[in-house]
């Protein structure tokens, strides 16, 4: 594999850890499949935490257990038209709230009849029509709350749909697996999405040490072919990914690169010029994260986080009273609070405060702007 084509984002060609959270999910698959029931099932998290990744993992779990899985677009919610070429089965002809007569694994142009019915009841009809199980994956769902992304006039038929899989009241086991950055809970509860069921919302944090280790250690010696003993370099890069998965991609680009040209060997050279090339690819990871903030919104975000403590959280009063100060008036603090929200810079923690979830990213900031700004 080269090192200029890792992906950094999708499903990952080594995965480990999440045992507790892929325990859950396989218990709630048995589970609605034994009742003919479903929930959402909501995976929420900072950019480049693995949540693309665990999802691919999950979604072969359930392959694994006999349900259908097909990845969709938020449109599939409301335009049955997409919903049936996600199901992996294209009409000859456009659905307009058509009703559905007999199997839809068998459904044809002669199978479709002209009665016209709301969408929501024709998607109804589709998600009910399975003869398998079905698992629908949404990535990216916190952009159902974003304004504008959900037409108007078809909030109310994404309302229903999600309320009848949550609630289970398809009489058929459907699931949808939703993932997100930190403010999906909330875009997913002003769409009526509340009261989960237990162990079926997640925060996805780092990955543990031992889940780690191995993820660089596959990396080194699977990809990278490594022919001497990993830990060292193991030991050395986890130092600086803190079990991250964004930063694990930030080192392993470089160490595939050098290995491939220093016969797989594993040396103290080749090592310094690995931690240097993934600080330069970590800090370039952070400057994406932020690309369309200018710099004297950066300024005003790192003063407002500069007397918080790492991993510790803030009020949103608090944090734009801080913009405020830095001669931001309120509409470009509220539209720059929403941006670093919208964007995985910051997220929602529990008692309705926010905190900087990416490790590290944190002291970037202070480090980039604050202090050498002042």
């Amino acid at each position: 594999m080269s090192s200029d084509f890792i992906f950094d984002r999708g499903p990952t060609e080594y995965f480990h850890g999440r045992k507790e959270i892929i325990d859950t999910f396989n218990s709630a698959l048995e589970i609605f499949q034994k009742k003919k029931g479903g929930t959402i099932f909501l995976i929420q998290g900072a950019p480049g935490v693995g949540k693309t990744a665990l999802l691919d993992v999950l979604s072969m779990q359930a392959k694994k257990r006999g349900w259908k899985t097909t990845h969709i677009y938020p449109h599939a919610l409301w335009n049955a038209n997409e919903l049936l070429r996600y199901l992996r089965k294209r009409s000859k002809r456009q659905i307009s709230g058509l009703s559905i007569e007999g199997d839809i694994d068998n459904a044809g142009p002669a199978n479709l009849s002209a009665e016209i019915k709301a969408p929501v009841w024709t998607i109804i009809k589709l998600l009910q029509k399975q003869k398998k199980p079905l698992l629908l994956i949404l990535d990216e769902a916190q952009s159902l709350g974003l304004k504008g992304n959900v037409p108007d006039d078809m909030k109310s038929v994404v309302i229903s749909i999600l309320k009848q899989i949550h609630n289970g009241d398809l009489r058929r086991p459907v699931m949808l697996l939703a993932g997100g950055l930190g403010t999906t809970e909330s875009a997913l509860k002003t769409l009526g999405i509340s009261r989960y069921v237990t162990g079926c919302t997640v925060k996805l944090g780092r990955l543990d040490k031992e889940s780690e280790s191995a993820v660089i250690r596959d990396w080194l010696t699977l990809a990278g072919g490594a022919v001497d003993d990993p830990t060292i370099w193991i030991d050395s890069i986890a130092e600086h990914t803190h079990g991250w998965p964004q930063h694990i991609i930030s080192y392993i680009k470089p160490a595939i690169k050098c290995l491939k040209s220093n016969n797989y060997r594993l040396t103290d050279e080749g090592l310094e010029f690995v931690l240097e090339s993934g600080n330069e690819f970590r800090l370039q990871y952070y400057d994406q994260r932020a690309h369309d903030i200018d710099e004297d919104h950066r300024l005003a975000l790192a003063k407002a986080v500069m007397d918080v403590p790492i991993d510790d959280t803030m009020t949103r009063p608090a944090v734009l009273s801080s913009l405020l100060q830095s001669g931001l008036n309120q509409k470009e603090a509220d539209d720059l609070f929403t941006r670093a929200l919208e964007q995985g810079m910051i997220d929602q923690r529990k008692g309705g405060r926010y905190g900087i979830p990416i490790p590290y990213f944190h002291n970037w900031l202070i480090d980039e702007y604050a202090k050498r700004k002042c």
